[in-house]
């Protein structure tokens, strides 16, 4: 990580962005694997191959646990980021060209295509025309734009947390003194420096997702689902704190602190997804018919699985934050022109992905690919949905009013210096997204 001090302040968190990026391209990754899922439909996603496997269901809940949870803290350290290196006006600028303009132009080009890719691989009806589709499908042209924000929906989120925080910052600045202003922000810094600090920031969590089992849903809706936006924004606020206490995070820069946060990620993972499960009808497991046994009772109410599985899962999001956090520091904290790169185009790679997630499988519901056509299959949507989204970067966005709009500036192109990873240009320094 670089240093604390003035001087490393003013150049990137290689590290961070590197993560961040990796959070936001995990959702390609996530969402193809959604059609492959052995779960029936349901309407978050109502398609499924004609192969499925337990193993997607598997990556799509362990990825979906804390993929968002580590975005959103990141969100909210350059969020304070930004605050501290241009001042508070600047910020809501920055923040609503970066977000609430992309999220204004390419939802209503990308809802559509979602929609009817959709209704597509549903019906499994050949596309001879969209007008002629829906007329044969039952659906209408108003079917294509339904209220929703669908994989967007984070973006809005965000453009609601930023323009509550600078309501604060301005509300509070007029209104209260300094040192009332700065509590909750001085608490979360507090226990982020205390070693059993996680488990106190883990209670907010819990008690949010209680009603769950800890699961995080997915609140793609004009009105946000309540539990979700208040665990991520959540979330944002502590990152916003970590800002003010950057320096410890030279502390994760330690493989055996790494390892044993990824390590308890996943044993969290196996014994959350064991309680969310029974919440959810399956029968109890060997995990929850020994805690039974040892607590004397035949069964446990369906209140008392919930707050377990709440607390699981709100633990495996902190160790998860700091496990990978750490892992990128020891990984990446320097300049690497192929992760530059991929960095740079994650943000329109994750923005148009979608279509192509539902499209491609759809595409593919009648090839017979063998045993492994599941794996097969969802290979060829998530290779073919990134060489597109990188490809497309490349040629029509990165040297374009898209690009200056997404990045900030417009950059010329330069996947080839970054596949060889040479420099993407012959003096790099563009400030963090």
């Amino acid at each position: 990580m670089n240093p604390p001090g003035k001087s490393g302040d003013q150049l990137r968190f290689h590290a961070l962005d590197g993560l961040r990026a990796t959070m936001m391209l995990l959702g390609l990754v996530l969402h193809a694997a959604c059609n492959y899922q052995d779960s029936p439909p349901n309407e978050a996603w109502s398609f499924r191959a004609a192969e499925t496997s337990s193993f997607f269901t598997l990556l799509v809940l362990f990825i979906h646990a804390w993929r968002m949870p580590i975005f959103m803290l990141l969100a909210g350290f350059f969020s304070a980021l930004l605050v501290d290196r241009r001042g508070q006006q600047s910020f809501l600028g920055n923040r609503m060209s970066r977000l609430a303009l992309p999220l204004i132009l390419f939802l209503p080009v990308i809802l559509p295509l979602t929609t009817s890719g959709f209704a597509f691989s549903v019906s499994q009806m050949p596309v001879e025309g969209l007008g002629e589709f829906f007329q044969k499908s039952g659906g209408s042209w108003t079917d294509l734009f339904p209220p929703i924000t669908i994989h967007m929906w984070f973006i809005y989120y965000l453009v609601l947390y930023c323009s509550l925080a600078y309501l604060w910052i301005q509300g509070s600045t007029l209104l209260l003194p300094q040192k009332i202003r700065d509590l909750p922000r001085s608490c979360i810094e507090i226990l982020m420096r205390w070693p059993g600090g996680t488990l106190l920031l883990s209670i907010p969590l819990i008690w949010s997702l209680k009603g769950t089992a800890g699961l995080l849903f997915t609140g793609i809706g004009i009105i946000p689902e309540s539990s979700s936006f208040f665990s991520y924004g959540f979330l944002y606020f502590c990152g916003w704190a970590l800002w003010n206490q950057r320096q410890l995070l030279k502390g994760l820069c330690s493989w055996p602190s790494t390892l044993l946060s990824l390590g308890l990620t996943i044993i969290l993972f196996l014994a959350w997804l064991e309680f969310f499960l029974h919440a959810v009808g399956l029968p109890a497991g060997a995990l929850i018919q020994y805690l039974e046994t040892l607590a004397g009772v035949e069964q446990f109410e369906l209140s008392t699985i919930q707050w377990i599985g709440a607390t699981l899962s709100a633990l495996m999001m902190w160790n998860a934050i700091w496990g990978f956090t750490g892992l990128f520091q020891l990984t990446t904290d320097r300049n690497i022109p192929l992760i530059r790169y991929i960095v740079d185009g994650s943000y329109w790679v994750y923005l148009v992905h979608l279509p192509f997630c539902i499209w491609i499988p759809g595409l593919l519901f009648d090839l017979d690919m063998g045993a492994a056509g599941a794996l097969w299959k969802f290979f060829i949507t998530l290779l073919a949905t990134t060489i597109i989204g990188f490809v497309s970067y490349e040629w029509c966005v990165r040297n374009s009013p898209i690009g200056e709009i997404l990045n900030g500036r417009r950059w010329p192109r330069a996947i080839g210096r970054a596949l060889r990873n040479r420099p993407l240009v012959e003096v790099e320094n563009h400030s963090s997204r």
